[in-house]
């Protein structure tokens, strides 16, 4: 079994240089980190002390990284991959971070579920090998030992703009969350592709920026609205919980829903369905999701040569608020 020092023998350094890269210092140059972990890819390097199976290698163990917890919508995602994880026989540890990732860097599981854009694919592209796969959930990412398991985001946004383009509505609004978001910004490069397609312009001003969360939308749209006497008849949310706060906004100042703005949001939350009035959108089935994530790493694992492309489901499901 390789060690630290036959990482830094090969890689051309110090120990104590190839440690610091290990552990994610971000002392070490650019250059310098790539060697050290190319080496330990090669290599199969694992570190000590990581509770693994010596003989085997194997910590059976898998990693969940998220980019946090926030939110209605990681509960039946994480559901699903952990009744996945268990049925093999293996646990699942589950990281929220934004900075170091030291149980990727140290190969303290056998394989990732990455959904975390604080995660670079730089970092991917070399940590990845056979020996240690990774599933991504929120990037396209080209590599032999990564697997893509992505929404259908623009199936999603068809179905929507024809849902609201057959109600009648000619001018539409988007609300978008973070740019670093793949899953975001995929939407709304879709909503847009679906608008023309339907023989319909975009305009610039009618799209709102908010964080995916109800108050940060709330906010968004009150200023969207004191700053505008004409509007959309429509808004498209990227999410549920910023059609909620927008749907809040909207009602403060008297308008009604969807009488005089209607709106679509996206993921099906549980909340959805409460609210007044129920929320038209697109349900993404997520636990399944995180089964099918669980399902393709363990395929990558076993080196099944027959592994399943899977697609994953969704629905548009039209209620009150459109």
């Amino acid at each position: 079994m390789a060690t630290l020092k036959d990482v830094a023998k090969k890689a051309e350094v110090s120990v104590a240089t190839a440690s610091y890269v290990m552990n994610g210092s971000e002392l070490i140059t650019k250059p310098t980190k790539d060697k050290v972990l190319a080496a330990a890819k090669d290599l199969g390097y694992r570190p000590n002390g990581n509770a693994k199976n010596l003989k085997k290698n194997k910590t059976n163990i898998i990693g969940l990284f998220l980019s946090g917890f926030t939110g209605p919508f990681f509960n039946e995602l994480l559901e699903g991959i952990q009744d996945t994880v268990i049925k093999r026989g293996y646990e699942m540890v589950v990281c929220a971070s934004d900075h170091k990732h030291r149980l990727l860097l140290e190969r303290y599981v056998d394989g990732a579920i990455i959904l975390n854009y604080h995660i670079g694919n730089e970092l991917l592209n070399g940590l990845a090998s056979d020996k240690f796969p990774i599933v991504v959930l929120d990037r396209e990412l080209v590599n032999p030992h990564v697997k893509q398991m992505l929404l259908p985001n623009k199936l999603g946004m068809e179905d929507t703009v024809n849902h609201l383009v057959e109600k009648g509505h000619k001018r539409i609004g988007f609300i978008a969350g973070s740019k670093e978001s793949f899953d975001g910004e995929s939407r709304l490069e879709g909503f847009k592709e679906s608008l023309a397609d339907r023989g319909l312009k975009f305009q610039d001003s009618d799209l709102i920026r908010a964080d995916f969360t109800e108050i940060s939308a709330l906010l968004s749209m009150n200023k969207f609205l004191e700053a505008n006497k004409e509007f959309p008849t429509a808004f498209v949310s990227a999410n549920d919980e910023m059609a909620m706060g927008a749907i809040k906004a909207v009602q403060q100042i008297g308008l009604k829903v969807p009488e005089d703005i209607a709106f679509v949001g996206f993921d099906d939350i549980d909340l959805s369905r409460y609210i007044q009035p129920a929320l038209t959108t697109v349900r993404v089935e997520k636990k399944r999701w995180g089964q099918m994530a669980a399902e393709t790493l363990f395929d990558m694992l076993e080196k099944n040569p027959k592994l399943n492309e899977r697609e994953i489901p969704i629905e548009f499901v039209p209620r009150q608020s459109s």
